[in-house]
């Protein structure tokens, strides 16, 4: 039992590894898609008075307005301007582009993070069997992913908690960041809630079910390992057969 902890302990911290580099990759897939699935429409300017470090909303100009008339004024008033660019909304195709995209390079970082260290325990383990040196757990890998999530699965009681009572007008930005590797899951789950409040039951139930994700990859990895079953080295010998043929 000892073992599982110490492999649930070292799966959970290699999950939060997975999150923090999911957070990069929701960036930066943000950051792609908006420029390349939005337009300039026009910009906003901040001032900044003598003696303030504090920039303000001045106001918006559309490019459809046509010539800035309002920008001299303020400079004339002393105020030192910045320009921050207004874009248009990623629109439908946009944001399914940067949802898949991005769900589908979080699940292969989270799955390398996985996979392989679960796949050479079952290979490890099958030798240890075969030799009569410990007995057969064909679910190991199961458990040691369900243990992996037993942080996670507090984090989920304690958001149902708030969402229906103790504190339901927090926003529900929170729970994505905290679990990035399922962002565009978790995004398609909340649809257009804003607070946890928003959620209903059903929703909080399929937040439960991304749960699973961890231990089935754990799972299966093991499962594979030990039976000695490599995916890759199927798909280079699949390839390497098409090649001489």
């Amino acid at each position: 039992m000892s073992q599982l902890i110490r492999r649930g302990a070292a799966l959970f911290g290699r999950i939060v590894l997975v999150t923090v580099m999911s957070l990069f990759i929701c960036v930066s897939m943000s950051v792609l898609c908006t420029a390349g699935f939005t337009q300039k429409i026009g910009y906003e300017v901040y001032g900044y008075q003598e003696n303030s470090e504090e920039a303000v909303l001045l106001y918006r100009h559309y490019d459809k307005d046509g010539e800035d008339t309002q920008m001299q004024g303020f400079e004339d008033q002393g105020y030192t301007l910045k320009k921050t660019e207004i874009r248009s909304d990623l629109g439908k195709t946009g944001n399914a582009v940067y949802l898949s995209v991005t769900q589908i390079f979080c699940l292969m970082i989270l799955a390398i993070f996985v996979y392989p260290d679960l796949w050479q325990l079952g290979a490890k383990d099958s030798n240890a069997v075969r030799f009569k040196h410990q007995d057969e757990d064909c679910l190991k890998g199961l458990k040691i992913g369900l243990i992996s999530q037993i942080p996670t699965f507090l984090g989920w009681v304690a958001t149902v908690a708030l969402a229906l009572g103790v504190k339901p007008q927090m926003p529900v930005a929170l729970y994505r960041f905290l679990n990035c590797q399922y962002y565009s899951f978790i995004q398609v789950i909340f649809g257009s809630a804003h607070v946890l409040g928003d959620l209903s039951i059903w929703r909080l139930m399929l937040l439960l079910l991304l749960l699973a994700i961890v231990p089935f990859i754990a799972w299966l990895a093991y499962l594979l390992g030990y039976k000695d079953f490599s995916i890759s080295e199927k798909l280079i010998y699949k390839n390497s057969k098409k090649h001489k043929g």
